[in-house]
C-alpha cells in the first residue's frame, strides 16, 4: 500500500476539463500566466516556465496547475503564501473557462426539437 494521497477534487477539476484548447479571454491568460510566474519566482527550481496555454489541451493545463498545489514549503514566506493564493485563483479561474467552453458547445450543437 502506498502512503500517496489522492486529490480527489483536483481529479474532478481535471476530468472535467476538455481534451482540447480552451481560449481564454486575454486578461484571464494574463492572470494565469502571472500566476505560474509569481510560483516560479518563490519556489525557485521547483516551477518550470509557463507553457503556452493556447496550445495544450485544457486537460494539460488544469494537470499542471492542480499540480502545482501540492508546494508546501516548511516555513512559507509571504512571497510563497502570496503565489499559492494566486495558484488557487487561477485554478477557479481557469475551471470556469473550461465550463463556460463546454457549455457554450452545447449550446451551439444541433438541436433536439
Amino acid at each position: 500500500m502506498t502512503d500517496a494521497v489522492v486529490d480527489f477534487s483536483g481529479e474532478r477539476l481535471v476530468r472535467l476539463a476538455p481534451e482540447r484548447p480552451v481560449a481564454l479571454e486575454p486578461a484571464d491568460r494574463d492572470y494565469i500566466l502571472a500566476a505560474l510566474s509569481a510560483l516560479g519566482a518563490a519556489f525557485p527550481g521547483q516551477v518550470a516556465p509557463p507553457p503556452p496555454l493556447g496550445a495544450l489541451p485544457a486537460r494539460a493545463v488544469m494537470r499542471l496547475l492542480v499540480d502545482l498545489r501540492r508546494l508546501r514549503p516548511v516555513e512559507p514566506t509571504p512571497e510563497q503564501r502570496s503565489a499559492l493564493g494566486a495558484l488557487a485563483g487561477a485554478i477557479s479561474l481557469f475551471h470556469n473557462a473550461c465550463a463556460f467552453a463546454l457549455a457554450r458547445e452545447r449550446a451551439a450543437g444541433p438541436r433536439r426539437d
